[in-house]
C-alpha cells in the first residue's frame, strides 16, 4: 500500500521529540479533506421553549453577544482601548480583529466575522497589503467555506513571505477542502519541515485520518495535545475535541466520552466539547441527556449540522413532529442565507427522500465546484435516491479513493450495491460501516442494521 510521504527535518524532530509522529509504522497515504483552522463555534443558554422560532433564537443570541466572560472578551476590551488610543495604527485594528476571531472560535458565532472584517478593512486602509490583515481575512474565508478565495489569498501571501508557516497552514487547509489532495500533502510537508509544532501536526493528523491511518492520526492528535500551549485553554480544548472526534468516528465511544469530558474541564461549556459529548451519549442510547445538550447548543447559535442531529434525536425519541419542525426550519434558514450550508441540506433531503430534484441539483453543483470526498459522497447518495444506481456507484469510487475509513461512505456504497443486486458486496460494505462505527448516523445506522439482517437472511 503506497504510503504518504511526509518527512521532517531531523534536527527539528530531535528538538521536539516528534520523530514518531512523522515516521509511524503506518503513515497516511494520499489524502483529502481539511481540518480547517476552525474559527467557529457556540456559546449560550438553554432553549426557553420548544416553540421558539429561528428568529427568536437569533434575537436572543443578539442580546448576548458577550454572554461568556472569556479570554476573548478580555482581549476585545483591551484591543478596543488600544484602538481608541491609537486609531491610525493598523496593528491596533488587527489586534481587535484577532480578538473577535478568537471569540468566534470560543462561541461558534460566525456573525462575529463581520465585526472582525470591519477592523481588518480599517487596517488595510491604513496599510494596504498588510500581511497579518490578509492572514486574518483568509481565516475568515476558511471558516465560511470560501476555500477558493482562501487559496488565492494564500498564494498572494506566499509571494510576500515565502517562509511563513501560517501561509502553508492556510494553503494546506484550502487545498484539502478543494479536493487537491496531492498538493495538500506537499504543502503539509513543507509546513512540517519548517516548523514541526501543534499547527503542523494537527494537519498531519487530519491527513492521516482521511487516508485511513486512524491509529497514526490518533497518535498525532495526542502529540498535538502534549506540545500545545497550556495557557491557551480554547485551543487546548479544541485539540482534545478533535481527538474525541477521531475516537468517535472509529467507534470507540468510551474513549471519546473521556476525551470530551477533558475538553470541557479545560474550557467549561465549550461548544465543541458539548457537541461531541452529546453525540456520544446519543450513540450510547442516552437520548434525553443528548437532547438537552443539543437544545442548549441550538439556543446559542443555530448551526445546520447540529440542528439536524437534534432533529434525529427527536425522531429516535418518537417526537416526530418536533423533528420535522426542526428539519423544515433549518432548511429554510440555510436557503435564505447567502452562504448557507446547502450541501448539508442536500444530504438531509436525500436521507429523508424529499425534494430530491433540488437535492440532486445542489449536490451536482457542489461536486462540480469541489473534488473532495464529501462532495462525491453526497452526490452519490442523491443519485442513489433518484434511482441512478450505476452512476452513484461510480461516484462512490471517487469518494473512497483515499481509502478513508468512513462508516457513512461504506453504508452508502453498501446500499447502492444492494440496489445493483450485488449482495455479497452489499453485505461486506454494510458490515464494514457498522464495524467501523455502529452509530455513524443516528438514523441511517438503523437502516444499515435492518438491511444487513435482511440480506443475511436471504443468502
Amino acid at each position: 500500500m503506497e504510503q504518504l510521504k511526509i518527512s521532517v527535518n531531523l534536527y527539528d524532530l530531535i528538538m521536539l521529540n516528534l520523530l514518531s509522529i512523522i515516521f509511524p509504522n503506518k503513515l497516511m497515504r494520499k489524502e483529502k479533506c481539511i481540518f480547517i483552522i476552525l474559527l467557529i463555534f457556540a456559546s449560550g443558554m438553554l432553549i426557553s421553549c420548544q416553540d421558539d422560532t429561528r428568529a427568536n433564537i437569533k434575537e436572543k443570541n443578539e442580546e448576548r453577544t458577550n454572554f461568556i466572560a472569556s479570554p476573548a472578551d478580555k482581549k476585545i476590551i483591551e484591543a478596543k482601548a488600544k484602538v481608541n488610543a491609537n486609531p491610525q495604527s493598523s496593528e491596533t485594528h488587527l489586534q481587535l480583529a484577532s480578538a473577535y476571531l478568537k471569540k468566534v472560535r470560543e462561541t461558534g458565532d460566525y456573525s462575529i466575522n463581520r465585526t472582525a472584517e470591519i477592523s481588518i478593512d480599517k487596517a488595510l486602509e491604513i496599510e494596504p497589503d498588510n500581511f497579518n490583515a490578509l492572514v486574518l481575512r483568509s481565516q475568515i474565508y476558511l471558516s465560511e467555506h470560501k476555500f477558493a478565495k482562501a487559496l488565492e489569498l494564500s498564494q498572494k501571501m506566499e509571494k510576500m513571505q515565502p517562509k511563513s508557516t501560517i501561509v502553508y497552514a492556510i494553503k494546506t487547509d484550502a487545498l484539502t477542502e478543494l479536493g487537491k489532495y496531492d498538493e495538500a500533502v506537499e504543502s503539509a510537508q513543507k509546513l512540517v519541515d519548517m516548523r514541526p509544532d501543534a499547527t503542523s501536526f494537527s494537519r498531519v493528523a487530519h491527513l492521516r485520518f482521511l487516508h485511513g491511518d486512524t491509529d497514526g492520526a490518533i497518535e498525532a492528535r495526542r502529540k498535538v495535545i502534549r506540545i500545545s500551549d497550556p495557557s491557551d485553554k480554547e485551543a487546548l480544548a479544541w485539540a482534545y475535541s478533535q481527538l474525541g472526534k477521531d475516537y468517535f468516528e472509529t467507534g470507540k465511544f468510551d474513549e471519546a466520552e473521556l476525551i470530551y469530558n477533558r475538553a470541557l474541564e479545560i474550557f467549561p461549556d465549550y461548544h465543541w466539547g458539548l457537541a461531541g459529548k452529546g453525540q456520544v451519549l446519543a450513540a450510547k442510547g442516552n437520548l434525553k441527556e443528548a437532547a438537552t445538550i443539543y437544545e442548549k447548543l441550538r439556543s446559542r447559535v443555530p448551526e445546520a449540522n447540529r440542528e439536524i442531529f437534534l432533529g434525529d434525536i427527536y425522531t429516535k425519541m418518537g417526537r416526530k413532529e418536533d423533528a420535522q419542525k426542526i428539519y423544515r426550519e433549518v432548511a429554510e434558514f440555510e436557503k435564505n442565507k447567502s452562504d448557507g450550508d446547502m450541501h448539508r441540506i442536500a444530504l438531509l433531503w436525500a436521507d429523508h427522500k424529499v425534494n430530491l430534484d433540488e437535492a440532486l441539483n445542489i449536490a451536482r453543483m457542489d461536486r462540480e465546484e469541489y473534488d473532495d470526498l464529501l462532495a462525491s459522497d453526497t452526490y452519490a447518495w442523491t443519485l442513489y435516491q433518484k434511482g441512478d444506481y450505476g452512476k452513484a456507484k461510480e461516484e462512490m469510487k471517487n469518494a473512497l479513493r483515499l481509502n478513508s475509513k468512513n462508516a457513512l461512505f461504506f453504508y452508502h456504497l453498501g446500499m447502492i450495491e444492494n440496489k445493483l443486486n450485488n449482495k455479497e458486496a452489499a453485505i461486506k460494505n454494510l458490515k464494514l460501516a457498522l464495524d467501523t462505527n455502529p452509530s455513524f448516523d443516528l438514523l441511517q445506522a438503523d437502516t444499515a442494521k435492518e438491511t444487513l439482517q435482511r440480506l443475511r437472511n436471504n443468502t
